[in-house]
């Protein structure tokens, strides 16, 4: 299997081709970008695989069309593989993401019962095909691209459309083709929300806080969101999770306070000192009642039988399911879970999550509450 390799960066060549794409009723994509020293994505490169050949978008001199805005919104299905930060490379570059979307990553993991399949173990799988990977942390912005390049990025694509007919014959076949179309859809709302107030979470020691200092971390990590957001910088090259941990800790009121903090560095206090005193002080004046509860002490043998049965059920839930015990929740969502089943509450599942797993796990999470679970 080998496939013509085309180049466009002429915007009236890209034109021809999204008219022609529009008649299709599948089109697989992938996008190659840069993201070391940037919050955002910078784009460098969209791939389109429509069967008969692989186009290498130099998106570069193209712009943002608005051929391929009206392309990636209508039309045909657009075929991806592990598709969340193409996604949001998508919205950034041209406003839109792509619509109706499948992503083969979440097709396999159901086909195969295992979330951890990449690309380039499903093409040796399903095509026999062994792929060189060499090229994936190489310099996407540099032009002209090697030979290399090209070739590794057109490959991400051209053997998308045969796998997913394959992997789709088989979901159907199991009856699982409508979880796939939940979960595509879903990806697509997640991709759009963005969620401020749920930056603290990736502060891992805010166990270790008192209510006060907590609501003085959600704080913080909001900001620092914001701040990295409008200065396209990563989040910690604005603050640290160790940084905020400690200013949520110490509270400084003032520059003076500043001074009695050794591990904050004074040319950062000048960046954004005022700011993070700002933050610090419309926290401080939250009442009492309205602080957050102190999260519950992983390290404790409470929690962690709690974390026991609350794996176990999951687990019985998935094969129940027949599906990945990973698909019905990510990380960050089984440890919301843990805090409210430690503090006696009952743990509230997304109402905007895919039913076939929503209900369900709505049910179980009303078992493990009323059952108290240790």
């Amino acid at each position: 299997m080998s496939f013509d390799r085309i180049w466009v960066d002429d915007l009236q060549h890209l034109e021809t081709l999204c008219t022609g794409w529009q008649t299709l009723d599948e089109l697989a994509m992938d996008t190659e970008f840069i993201r070391t020293d940037t919050f955002y994505p910078r784009p460098a490169l969209l791939q389109i695989g429509d069967g008969k050949a692989s186009y290498l978008l130099d998106v570069l001199t193209l712009g943002r069309p608005e051929c391929l805005r009206n392309l990636l919104v209508t039309g045909p299905l657009k075929i991806f593989h592990s598709c969340s930060e193409d996604l949001e490379m998508l919205q950034h570059w041209l406003g839109v993401l792509p619509n109706p979307l499948v992503d083969t990553q979440l097709a396999v993991s159901l086909v195969e019962a295992d979330s951890a399949i990449g690309y380039q173990r499903m093409v040796e799988k399903y095509l026999g095909i062994v792929l060189d990977k060499g090229e994936t942390r190489s310099n996407w912005l540099q032009r002209p691209l090697t030979e290399s390049q090209q070739l590794y990025a057109a490959q991400d694509v051209e053997f998308l459309l045969p796998i997913w007919h394959q992997l789709k014959e088989k979901l159907a076949a199991e009856g699982k083709l409508e979880i796939l179309t939940e979960e595509s859809r879903w990806l697509l709302e997640e991709a759009m929300e963005y969620h401020p107030q749920d930056a603290w979470q990736r502060c891992k020691q805010a166990w270790r806080l008192n209510g006060r200092q907590l609501a003085v971390l959600q704080a913080l990590a909001s900001w620092r969101d914001e701040k990295a957001r409008q200065l396209d910088k990563p989040r910690n090259r604005v603050a640290s999770d160790a940084q905020l941990q400690l200013l949520a800790e110490k509270q400084p009121q003032n520059q003076s306070d500043f001074s009695q903090i050794d591990e904050i560095a004074l040319g950062w206090v000048k960046r954004h000192g005022d700011d993070v005193i700002h933050a610090i002080k419309q926290t401080l004046r939250t009442p009492v009642e309205l602080l957050p509860t102190p999260l519950s002490s992983p390290r404790s043998p409470e929690y962690k039988a709690v974390r026991k049965e609350l794996k176990k059920s999951l687990v019985d839930l998935a094969s129940q399911l027949g599906v990945p015990v990973e698909l019905l929740a990510k990380r960050k969502q089984t440890d919301e879970w843990l805090q409210a089943l430690t503090q006696k509450q009952r743990p509230e599942v997304p109402e905007n999550w895919p039913k076939w797993r929503r209900v369900p796990l709505e049910k179980l999470m009303k078992h493990l509450h009323v059952k108290g679970v240790v």
